[in-house]
């Protein structure tokens, strides 16, 4: 073949390209594989979710806890006594579940079980938990596996979702809506069964895809397969349908990382409750309607003050305050000016440790 002169300016900077692509593909096969996904996923149909549920569905598992037989080693086969569902975050064997999924402290005979996509089956190890999040670290050893893909952005109201785990341990099971709210706040559980959609640490997703028995841990993923969220629990009650809820991945990650890091979460306890009003009038801050006998603001801090500011910031409200004071580790001193009978007063309060332990 004649290459003319007028082409030839043209394909010096194909072949160059060329000759690039392949010695960067040589150098580090995995862009390739990215390149790949990321061509896919440009074209995937709206019609179907089949290419985001192929993403995801690998990193999403069934977790079995079962009685353990006397010699406390291996379990009974026919005492599984809960089923439910975790997300693999990490390939050397991490996995993020619910809290309120794995055994408590007062039941050593029992043991928590993990099964892949695949069928294979593990048995894992508590790392720590968290209460307030309703979240639990898992680790088992027989690695690598595939972990899931984090969300970058944020998800937003009316993006559709899809909701992958182990509804009434049927096997892995995808249910799809959309996004009904975002930073839905909650204090996390009031027991091993109830969580309290109030004021909170937590800053949840509201969603109507379906999360069943079972779905708890399980995956909450947009529709390129990315993690937006670990289902958590669906509000109960008459004439009740399409309110589930989740844990932010962003959320989800900080809770693992740092319990990753020490067993568990630190946050700081105030020991104070608002009065769970709203004033009307331009008035704001957050108005104490109880304190605990046992915490650190007792005889400090008082029923009826206001608190306004919280070392040196303006608190407008009670999520300010939460936030404010559970990203504080126990032992800091904080600095509270306060409005009582009329009058602004300064008072400090050295937190406690918040205690997050449930039976």
């Amino acid at each position: 073949m004649i290459i003319s002169k007028k082409t030839l300016p043209f394909l010096i900077p194909v072949a160059v390209g060329v000759i690039v692509g392949v010695a960067v593909l040589l150098v580090k096969p995995s862009t390739g594989k990215k390149l790949g996904d990321l061509i896919y996923s440009s074209g995937i149909s709206t019609e179907g979710y089949s290419y985001a549920v192929n993403k995801a569905a690998p990193s999403v598992v069934n977790i079995y806890v079962a009685t353990l037989k006397d010699d406390y080693s291996t379990p009974d086969p026919n005492s599984i006594t809960s089923s439910a569902s975790g997300v693999i975050m990490d390939k050397n064997g991490i996995i993020v579940t619910n809290y309120h999924v794995v055994p408590s402290g007062n039941e050593p005979n029992k043991a928590i079980f993990v099964q892949t996509r695949d069928g294979k089956v593990m048995k894992a190890f508590v790392v720590g938990c968290d209460r307030r999040t309703d979240i639990a670290v898992l680790s088992v050893s027989d690695t690598p596996l595939t972990p899931i893909t984090p969300a970058k952005n944020e998800p937003n109201i009316g993006d559709i979702a899809l909701a992958i785990g182990n509804p009434n341990n049927l096997g892995q099971t995808v249910t799809h809506g959309i996004i009904s709210a975002v930073s839905r706040s909650g204090s996390g559980l009031l027991s091993k069964d109830q969580m309290n959609i109030r004021q909170g640490v937590q800053e949840l997703i509201q969603t109507d895809a379906p999360i069943n028995q079972g779905n708890s841990g399980g995956a909450l993923v947009d529709t390129k397969g990315n993690l937006i969220g670990i289902n958590t629990a669906s509000f109960s009650g008459d004439n009740t349908y399409g309110i589930g809820f989740a844990v932010p991945v962003k959320m989800v990650r900080e809770v693992m990382n740092e319990i990753l890091r020490h067993g568990k979460v630190e946050r700081g306890y105030l020991g104070i409750s608002d009065d769970e009003t709203t004033a009307l009038d331009s008035e704001s801050g957050v108005r104490i309607g109880y304190v605990d006998p046992e915490g650190p603001a007792f005889g400090i801090l008082k029923i009826g003050d206001l608190i306004t500011k919280v070392d040196g910031y303006s608190v407008k409200n009670v999520r300010e305050l939460i936030d404010l004071v559970s990203k504080s580790k126990p032992n800091t001193v904080m600095n509270f000016e306060i409005k009582r009978e009329g009058k602004v007063k300064q008072e400090k309060v050295t937190l406690a440790e918040d205690n997050t332990l449930v039976d």
